[in-house]
């Protein structure tokens, strides 16, 4: 995605400094949730868990990554 901001061009991609996105999942029938981690078997284990002691068998997976803006060079 590319927006003009301050009378420059931006352009927004992931930081590649930062590590991968973090996730957690959280289980839409009482609100509880995974810890945060890196890894998307850790939400998908922990779900299996949760389903096993609780019987609820629908979930909701959240992942955020760090993105950073850098100004692209006028062509012109």
């Amino acid at each position: 995605m590319t927006k003009v901001l301050r009378h420059l061009l931006w352009k927004i991609k992931p930081d590649p400094q930062r590590q991968a996105p973090i996730r957690y999942v959280q289980c839409r029938g009482c609100e509880e949730k995974s810890p945060v981690e890196a890894s998307q078997a850790e939400g998908d284990l922990w779900a299996m868990n949760h389903a096993g002691r609780t019987g609820h068998r629908c979930y909701r997976e959240f992942a955020a990554s760090d993105l950073i803006a850098t100004p692209i060079r006028d062509s012109r």
